[in-house]
């Protein structure tokens, strides 16, 4: 006698998954051995079914998913051989920095060793623990949460080129971070450090403070700019002084903080007072440059930086290590371990205290997307936050 053949509906089910004709409804087998209903849609069914599989069966929904999701999917080859072409798309479409670049090729060789037997099909969570665990298990949190990040971004390229069904970095749960280590930067340690640097640092150091901005802001600003633009840091200059009740504003110093790059609050207008006036006035010499915190280097021929544009032109990067070295050598936080003593961002801190210390709201000044009592006005059809005039006395 022919069997009855079975119903279209109860055909390549993922396992554990039925379909109960009389009452037209598809139920799944849980892992406890009850029954549950999953409805009446075929497709829902199907869906709910493999991830459950996935979670709570892993071994089936391995097998469920290479014959239904991917089919004849297949990589037999040694991830290692497309970590090469891997790395050079993200160069290509992310432009990172320099030391970024550097970084990521490290991480791209620590990465070819790791799976120089394992093809891509073959990667799982437990590749990306055992990953960690070789090369970064003695790191902190915020280290082994940034290489899981490479992983992620390294395999989300490799599924874009079917290298891999899914990525199985996505699934590693993030390390909690540590409250912030580092302790904050002392006005008599800033004093310290400033009287001892040279003067293109102290030229850095001085208008981070007055402006509270950071390394990368204070690296861009220009003597001189015509006008205006969301991408350049400068001043613009009246032709003469304009007298306020707060002291005389000599022109507006316009920052572009990329940090926050796609808020309004990103554009910052600030006025010039006498402070921010001196700290420029005192920072040219006879060396020219666009740039008011400049120096020449050391090296008569030194490749340029991607993040800079002229060779006088300082990297943030510089900025830190330079003000980090002085720091050390004058002493003021040698009872600290290194990890905690402040670093030039610090400045940014110090210098919200110290306005707010006189009744000045800094958070329209330091770009927050969060600030209060800020005048907006568009120019050149970017929006500028005009801050109030305000000034931290020279020491």
């Amino acid at each position: 006698m022919t069997p009855r053949p079975r119903s279209k509906k109860g055909e390549m089910l993922p396992e554990h998954l039925y379909y109960y004709a009389q009452r037209g409804i598809y139920r799944i087998k849980l892992v406890n051995g009850k029954f549950k209903s999953l409805g009446t849609d075929r497709n829902v069914a199907v869906s709910i079914a493999r991830e459950y599989n996935r979670i709570a069966r892993p071994k089936v929904a391995l097998k469920v998913d290479d014959l239904l999701n991917y089919g004849t999917f297949v990589d037999e080859q040694p991830f290692a051989e497309h970590v090469p072409r891997l790395l050079n798309r993200i160069m290509i479409d992310e432009q990172p920095s320099e030391d970024l670049a550097k970084t990521m090729e490290n991480d791209a060789n620590r990465t070819s060793e790791f799976f120089a037997h394992i093809s891509g099909s073959h990667i799982n969570l437990q590749h990306v623990n055992d990953y960690l665990v070789q090369y970064h298990a003695d790191s902190s949190a915020n280290v082994q949460n940034r290489k899981v990040a490479w992983l992620k971004k390294l395999f989300s390229y490799a599924v874009d080129e079917s290298l891999m069904p899914s990525n199985p970095a996505s699934l590693k749960k993030k390390r909690r971070l540590d409250a912030k280590q580092r302790s904050r930067l002392k006005k008599e340690w800033y004093d310290a450090i400033y009287t001892a640097a040279p003067l293109w640092l102290q030229t850095a150091m001085a208008l981070s403070l007055q402006t509270t901005h950071a390394r990368l802001e204070i690296s861009r600003i220009k003597y001189k700019i015509k006008k205006p633009n969301k991408k350049t840091c400068g001043c613009v200059w009246l032709k003469e002084p304009k007298e306020t009740e707060h002291g005389k504003v000599y022109g507006t110093l316009y920052i572009h903080r990329q940090k926050v790059a796609q808020k309004e609050a990103a554009h910052v207008a600030i006025p010039i007072g006498e402070e921010i006036k001196q700290i420029i006035e005192r920072s040219r010499d006879s060396l020219l440059s666009d740039y008011v915190v400049h120096r020449l280097p050391a090296k008569s021929k030194v490749k340029l930086s991607k993040e800079v544009d002229h060779v006088t032109q300082l990297t943030p990067d510089y900025i830190s290590r330079t003000f980090s070295k002085v720091r050390d050598e004058v002493g003021c936080c040698e009872h600290l371990e290194p990890e905690k003593r402040p670093t030039f961002h610090e400045i940014r801190a110090l210098a919200a205290h110290i306005f707010d210390s006189q009744g000045v709201d800094p958070q329209s000044r330091m770009a927050h997307t969060d600030a209060k009592s800020t005048k907006i006005y568009t120019q050149n059809h970017v929006e500028w936050v005009e801050v109030p005039f305000a000034e931290i006395r020279s020491r």
